[in-house]
């Protein structure tokens, strides 16, 4: 017995509860000293546990038996001091309670490996299950498909109203998923920021699961949620990936692409033989032998003037020549993005189109990302362009941006240009929600309306309907249109009838490396 007591952790305790004798490894164990001779076990108990540890010790003590179980003890150190333990009253040969033994096994470490296993597996803003659990479920159950959802604009939400009502957002947006998807046998977890993983608990057929990703976008958009009441209409995109490995992955470049286009309840979906061989290409050492070769060429594509009251003018469309073909932009460009070349290919551009519009004096449009504009050196790198040509007439494309640093940044390029004779358009106007307030601000000089609603303007009353309401508030603001994927005469001629002042698509010019005028 004193040979146990002495190598253990050990306490032992009198009849009136009081500690009278602590091991030597108990005593190392309480760096702050907090055991004392004479203190009440009680003391030493955390509150946490201390009612319920004692209840069970004194029903111990009346049974003859022993406790055996886990116990939380104060020893003044920053994180809690947790213990498996054997709790043994002794007793006199007329059965009266002598002694209480606490015998101890630090289990702290363990404890707190499984807190932080379990902080990391659950959410703490909507108690969701983490990525962790859902790359567990996806070995466990085996599945085949996988689908990531985005809340558009979700940033605009959380820089007007604040960060609590981002959160609450979240928290509502979470309960009404659970309560769409669990009775479905699909469990929800959130990922990160405004994405949300969706995975089958058993292995559905692809075909039914998107099913009822559409069944539950048309639930979101037929709802609104409410938030600290007031009501939000929320629109989302959603990505699917399908396939034997890398779900993620797939359902991840699947939201990719869902977010760049509106596409109403179209789930967009990536399957893993389609994207092993779009990606089965290095890339890499094509866009440095590309760059080094001064193989990075623009494409001009006319776009008209409806009414002919202003003149045609070209976009820029940049190419990589790799032997006799010309590869597009969807190709190689995010692959470019994330590399240092990326600003290299947007100065090609801008170079070619300065001198393309001042040797045939035409106005010529080029895309320019947030990278470009956050980009010092590229933002250099234009205004010199426009000054060694002043004779160059350049329109700045860029798409909307939904962040305030991102905004204060886009307004002081905009000055800048504008001050060197060059016009601004906003892309790819009228997916998802549109800040109206900054884009008063901004006053561009052209808005382009995204390819996706003028696609099915022919087919889908919603598309005709979202044309309509940015018709008047271009009407408003005064501020030309500019109508891409006109490709067939019908399109042609309905939106000449309603009078959007600039038609670009295959049925007005396609791209070339020449700039053609059109007749």
């Amino acid at each position: 017995m004193n040979a146990m007591e002495s190598a253990s952790l050990c306490v032992r305790v009198n009849s009136a509860g009081q500690v009278i004798w602590f091991s030597d490894a108990l005593k190392q164990l309480d760096s702050q000293q907090t055991i004392t001779l004479g203190m009440p076990l009680s003391k030493l108990l955390h509150a946490d546990l201390r009612s319920q540890l004692l209840d069970q010790f004194d029903y111990t003590v009346t049974q003859h038996s022993h406790w055996q179980g886990t116990v939380k003890l104060n020893l003044g150190s920053r994180r809690a001091d947790w213990f498996k333990a054997i709790f043994v009253p002794l007793y006199d040969d007329n059965q009266c309670l002598q002694e209480q033994v606490l015998v101890l096994q630090d289990i702290s470490r363990e404890v707190f490996l499984d807190e932080l296993l379990n902080e990391s597996r659950f959410d703490q803003t909507t108690g969701l299950p983490t990525r962790v659990d859902l790359l567990a479920d996806i070995k466990r159950v085996n599945t085949q498909t996988v689908a990531i959802i985005d809340i558009r604009k979700f940033r605009s939400y959380a820089d007007f109203y604040g960060l609590e009502f981002g959160d609450r957002l979240l928290m509502n947006f979470s309960e009404i998923c659970k309560s769409f998807f669990n009775e479905r046998h699909i469990n929800i977890y959130r990922l990160y920021g405004d994405k949300f993983a969706l995975a089958p608990s058993f292995r559905m057929v692809p075909a039914l699961f998107e099913q009822q990703l559409q069944r539950f976008y048309a639930h979101i958009i037929a709802h609104h949620i409410e938030v600290n009441g007031a009501n939000v209409a929320l629109d989302i995109a959603i990505g699917m990936g399908v396939g034997k490995g890398k779900l993620l992955q797939l359902a991840e470049s699947a939201l990719a692409r869902a977010k760049t286009v509106f596409s109403g309840q179209r789930i967009h979906v990536v399957h893993e033989r389609e994207f092993c061989a779009k990606n089965s290409i290095n890339w890499l050492p094509k866009i440095q032998s590309a760059i080094r070769n001064n193989r990075f060429i623009n494409y001009y594509q006319p776009i008209r003037s409806s009414n002919g009251q202003r003149p045609d003018y070209y976009e820029a469309l940049v190419r990589m020549r790799d032997g006799e073909q010309d590869i597009p932009p969807g190709f190689f460009l995010d692959k470019a993005k994330t590399t240092r070349y990326y600003p290299e290919i947007t100065r090609r551009v801008v170079e070619q189109a300065v001198v393309q519009s001042a040797q045939h004096d035409v106005q010529i449009s080029v895309n320019v990302s947030i990278e470009d504009i956050l980009n010092p050196e590229t933002v250099a790198f234009i205004t010199d362009q426009l000054e060694a040509y002043p004779e160059s007439k350049l329109i700045f494309e860029i798409t909307e941006t939904e962040s305030t640093e991102d905004f204060s940044m886009v307004d002081e390029f905009t000055r800048r240009v504008r001050s060197l004779g060059a016009e601004i358009a906003i892309d790819d106007f009228g997916v998802g929600y549109s800040n109206f307030s900054r884009l008063i601000q901004l006053r561009p000089d052209y808005l382009k309306i995204d390819g996706s609603i003028i696609k099915n303007i022919l087919e889908d009353a919603s598309s005709a309907s979202i044309l309509n309401g940015m018709i008047s508030i271009c009407r408003e603001l005064k501020i030309p249109m500019v109508a891409e994927f006109v490709e067939t005469e019908q399109v042609n001629g309905y939106l000449t009838e309603q009078q959007i002042e600039f038609l670009q698509g295959y049925y007005i010019g396609r791209p070339s490396p020449d700039i053609i005028k059109l007749n």
